[in-house]
């Protein structure tokens, strides 16, 4: 046993669960940032005296040292904490305070790798490898879709992190968990009938979380190949092109609008990579998209021409995103493709489905008011960019 004064820790052979490791890693007290804000407000008046700035006593000194001491954490000690904690147990199934206090940790992970330098740091700290078997095998959606976030905030724009990541073998895991692949275990202290498990393979079925945790590997899968040649290799070779069109096909508009953006990237890298995009059906994947995300005043014709503007929902929102999305892929492929290198191309863009699908938004717009045509006008011109090239 090790006894250590000040915060007594007992320190065993047991490990504590998450939850207790977690009370340990609050981070300082933010309070003391309040203090200081207001010390400093009030040392400097309202302004308009010209009296002399009064000298600082030393019991005051010492006070906004030890205040702004208490305030400073190191970035590198922390994150070097929060892997060792998180490095354990990750195949195992959790209790719901246990998830809760893992999620919780890669989310604030998330955030300090944000900064390029600290995403360097993360795998040398030896934080990649365990993120990567979470995506493999956590039996809990919540925690791989945690854990793919924490890895695409960390290869972002960041060549380095993102050869690291391919060398812990992060595509082969990334690319299965946006498939779909993997069930969502129930807390251990959860009643068997609140069980959310899903048959595998069943991804258009899936719960809430299995779809959330599809959608953060696709984020990762994006941050991973921007800028990477390694990666759209691996990408490539792992059948990733199909992957993506199966997700264009799940009823989910987050899930297409993230399959989309990612197509639209890897259509735009070169022709070769637009060729296998073309040959994957992707121009007639996000006609499809377009067409299931048409507006309300086509969906609920009793909305007729009424002014729903007000009424926006979050629905409404995503499905506006799901059709600009759709569009901006179309329009690319359009201007960039090289039509002799790629023949079959002209037979997408012209075939009905892309017809109907701009014909059908084209509609909607017409019964658009004022407030929806300028929320929507960035997808209103690329329709009509893209009907005008086939004039």
């Amino acid at each position: 046993l090790d006894d250590r004064t000040r915060g007594v820790r007992v320190v065993t052979n047991h490990r504590p669960a998450m939850s207790d490791e977690k009370e340990r890693m609050v981070p300082a007290d933010r309070s003391n940032w309040n203090a200081i804000l207001k010390w400093s407000m009030a040392q400097q008046g309202d302004g308009t005296s010209s009296a002399p700035a009064r000298e600082i006593s030393e019991e005051d000194r010492r006070w906004l040292l030890d205040a702004m001491e208490s305030g400073f954490i190191d970035e590198i000690k922390r994150m070097k904490d929060i892997i060792a904690c998180i490095s354990a147990g990750i195949e195992a199934t959790h209790d719901a305070e246990e998830i809760d206090a893992r999620v919780e940790l890669m989310e604030e992970l998330t955030d300090r790798v944000s900064g390029v330098d600290n995403g360097g740091d993360l795998h040398t700290l030896g934080g990649l490898e365990p993120l990567v078997r979470y995506v493999a095998s956590s039996p809990h959606a919540r925690l791989r879709a945690a854990a793919a976030e924490v890895l695409g905030t960390t290869v972002q724009n960041h060549p380095k992190a993102q050869e690291a990541a391919l060398g812990c073998d992060a595509m082969g895991p990334l690319l299965r968990m946006a498939a779909g692949e993997g069930d969502d275990a129930p807390p251990t202290d959860a009643a068997e009938a609140e069980s959310t498990t899903t048959a595998e393979g069943d991804a258009s079925k899936g719960t809430k979380e299995l779809v959330k945790a599809r959608v953060k590997a696709l984020f990762a899968l994006s941050c991973l190949l921007r800028g990477c040649a390694r990666a759209q290799e691996a990408f490539q070779l792992g059948d990733g092109f199909a992957l993506l069109k199966n997700c264009l096909r799940v009823d989910h508009n987050r899930l297409r609008t993230k399959a989309l953006h990612l197509a639209r990237h890897l259509a735009t890298l070169d022709m070769r990579f637009m060729a296998a995009c073309v040959d994957a059906g992707y121009v007639l994947a996000a006609a499809a998209s377009l067409a299931g995300s048409l507006p309300r005043v086509l969906v609920e014709p009793d909305a007729g021409t009424t002014d729903l503007s007000d009424a926006f929902t979050e629905e409404d929102i995503e499905r506006g995103q799901v059709r600009e999305s759709a569009l901006r892929l179309m329009v690319d492929a359009a201007r960039m493709v090289d039509f002799d290198a790629v023949p079959e191309a002209a037979d997408h863009l012209r075939s009905a489905i892309v017809v109907n699908a701009i014909n059908a938004v084209g509609k909607a717009y017409t019964r658009f008011g004022r407030e929806e045509k300028e929320t929507y006008r960035d997808e209103m011109q690329l329709c009509a960019q893209l009907a005008k090239m086939f004039e």
